[in-house]
């Protein structure tokens, strides 16, 4: 199955007009040796799969017997003499089972070819469910095609069911790289993580990370899949340019500008996945603005503006969430008052900005093979806790949560420093415990203005003088406010 699919991926288009589908063919003997592989277009265009194998790859040796492996259901129905539907090929080879990938989604044939077949005696089976999956990723186009073009007085085509989440992309071979490709540091670090004693390399080692889908086999070779090259690759950006994390560091806020004349030190980090989130961090520590400490609020981290904690998991949930069908590469930024990191693929459902934003999120692996590793590595929070804990790690440091964006093509976290965040966020529960909403609020306009008088107080709250000068009061003898000037010239400012 996982061989049929190999070739899928080489499957060749003949129409510039409409989408073709991608479709790959194995042929095994009785015994399970392999008779010849092959895939559409493969030695002229058009030619389908099941065509290729049959009258050009295995021309010459006999398919009584055999078993073939497909991608998409065999065609059906009449062709003009001398050509014949796949099926019909299929059935006069004398071949005793065929396994599909996926049902063809044309109403013409969809059902049909797997009948036909069925009701000539030849056994009818389908490729696992994970397998399955991946083949509609890559023929979505097609399958999208067939779907709003069915023609008039045809049954309407099925709904295919669609796996937006996980994506089956990161089972995909790498065919130009090799396990020589593939650190061996980065490995032990797997191993050890995950309590395994396995020699590096070994049989055994590539033994396990076939059952793992972290490499495949090709002929006699063994050769990454995507997910194998995120994790150990030494160089993953030779073979997969977007796995890379460009870091800037600017020397303002975003508001005064961003152009790559204004970056101060910028960096592009690439290797094992591990590799990369511990470069990712080092260049935030390296280069992050320490500030007081904050009294009443517990600091974890000396005097880092930002919790390590927070940034490392945004940089985690970038590299192993990111949609790796799309070309782009993770952006981290760093300003004097914020921090984002920016990532290509919208947000797996059924999660959705608005989920995100409140911090309800389901636990959904977009590259379930890529977590399955971080996770092994200890990189992952548990059950979605990352995201939900971000609000009270940054609480810890004085900080507002973070905001999180889509732009139609990227998705991004972002972490505002102590400049853009409020000092209602600093204040000690017991403080908090000892002030009103409307105390809050005049506490926040202080900070947002810088200053404020009692009339502009009251102008904006819509409150007496006397209740004004109670609020003031209050916040002055938990420390918060400090009263400055005399008689009409008297304003407040925050103490700190």
């Amino acid at each position: 199955m996982e061989a049929a699919l190999e070739e899928m991926l080489l499957s060749g288009s003949e129409h510039v007009d409409k989408p073709d589908p991608m479709v790959g063919a194995v042929l095994v003997d009785a015994s399970g040796i392999e008779i010849a592989r092959g895939h559409r277009s493969q030695y002229s265009p058009g030619d389908h799969g099941e065509f290729t194998i049959l009258e050009k790859a295995a021309a010459d040796r006999t398919a009584v017997g055999a078993t073939l492996f497909v991608t998409l259901e065999p065609c059906v129905g009449h062709r003009e003499p001398p050509k014949k539907s796949c099926a019909q090929r299929i059935f006069e080879s004398g071949i005793s089972r065929v396994v599909i990938g996926i049902k063809d989604p044309n109403p013409k044939i969809k059902g049909r070819g797997a009948d036909y077949l069925r009701h000539r005696g030849i056994q009818t089976d389908f490729f696992d469910e994970d397998l399955a999956a991946e083949i509609i990723i890559h023929n979505r186009v097609f399958i999208e095609f067939m779907e709003a073009n069915g023609r008039e007085g045809e049954a309407p085509v099925a709904q295919v069911d669609r796996v937006e989440s996980p994506c089956f992309e990161d089972h995909r071979p790498i065919s130009n790289a090799g396990i020589d490709d593939f650190s061996k540091d980065a490995i032990r670090q797997y191993l050890k993580a995950s309590g395994q004693s396995i020699r590096v390399p070994s049989r055994e080692l590539w033994e396990l990370f076939k059952k793992a889908t972290f490499v495949r086999k090709q002929g006699n070779h063994f050769v990454p899949t995507l997910s194998g090259m995120v994790l150990f690759g030494k160089t993953p950006d030779v073979f997969l340019p977007e796995h890379r994390i460009r870091a800037y560091l600017f020397p303002g806020s975003p508001d005064d500008g961003i152009s790559l004349e204004r970056i101060v030190k910028s960096e592009d980090i690439t290797g094992p996945l591990l590799d990369m989130v511990n470069s990712a961090v080092n260049f935030y520590e390296n280069h992050v603005t320490r500030v007081p400490a904050v009294p009443a609020v517990r600091r974890v981290e000396g005097e880092i503006e930002y919790p390590v904690r927070v940034i490392r998991e945004a940089v985690v949930n970038a590299l192993v969430h990111r949609d790796y069908q799309i070309g782009g590469h993770v952006s981290f930024r760093m300003f004097r008052d914020q921090v984002s990191v920016i990532s290509p693929g919208k947000l797996p459902s059924p999660n959705t900005l608005e989920r995100v934003r409140s911090f309800d999120v389901t636990v959904v692996r977009r590259n379930r093979l890529i977590a399955a590793g971080a996770d092994s590595l200890g990189l992952m929070e548990k059950e979605g806790f990352g995201i939900r804990n971000m609000p009270s790690h940054l609480r810890q440091y004085g900080l507002r949560p973070p905001d999180f964006d889509y732009d139609g093509a990227y998705f991004s976290v972002t972490f505002y420093g102590r400049e853009k965040s409020s000092p209602i966020y600093r204040i000690s529960p017991e403080q908090r415990s000892r002030l009103n909403q409307r105390q809050l609020d005049i506490l926040n306009l202080i900070w947002q203005r810088g200053r404020i008088t009692s009339k502009v107080c009251q102008e904006e709250q819509k409150i007496t003088r006397e209740t004004a000068n109670q609020d003031f009061r209050r916040l002055i003898s938990l420390g918060l406010v400090l009263r400055m000037g005399t008689g009409k010239g008297t304003y407040y400012v925050l103490a700190r």
